[in-house]
């Protein structure tokens, strides 16, 4: 089971149980064709996280289970009562091994994520969201988002936790 890292001198643990037996269930459905990680706000143990980011990564690079897989964590929440917010990204294993410098360098790369939703996703300004089969969307972002960019982390390493 995974709990939450904590900063030195934290006291309590918060732990991530919601998620655990997601992933649980993913690995007795998938065995261990995928890795999942938490990363964003909670993983960078920031005050007032909004929701549970979960990044997958496809050890075969293959959608056809995308969709099933990702439908196990839509519209789920943790104890807390905040979001899992799941998506598969097939750049995680280059994004993880990028410095700030490099990151910064790359920032407007941009790079597709897979989305589960059963709503029909428009476009935004720097979003661009297609249809791939059912309700798997595929989201296509820059590396690093505006609203990451003016908090400065356009500039740090990436941080995931292994689930």
């Amino acid at each position: 089971m995974l709990t939450h890292h904590l900063k030195e001198g934290q006291e309590d643990q918060k732990e991530v149980e919601v998620v655990n037996k997601i992933v649980s269930d993913c690995r007795n459905k998938y065995k261990d064709r995928f890795k999942y990680y938490l990363t964003g706000s909670y993983a960078r143990n920031e005050v007032g996280f909004k929701d549970y980011d979960i990044v997958i990564y496809d050890n075969e690079n293959d959608n056809k289970n995308w969709e099933s897989l990702l439908s196990m964590f839509f519209n789920i929440k943790e104890l807390d009562g905040k979001l899992i917010d799941a998506q598969v990204d097939q750049m995680t294993n280059v994004i993880m091994r990028m410095s700030g410098d490099t990151l910064y360098d790359n920032r407007d790369e941009m790079v597709n994520r897979y989305i589960y939703s059963n709503e029909k996703l428009e476009d935004c300004e720097y979003i661009k969201y297609n249809n791939i089969y059912g309700n798997l969307w595929e989201k296509q972002i820059m590396l690093v988002k505006p609203k990451h960019r003016s908090m400065g982390l356009d500039k740090i390493r990436r941080i995931y936790i292994e689930i």
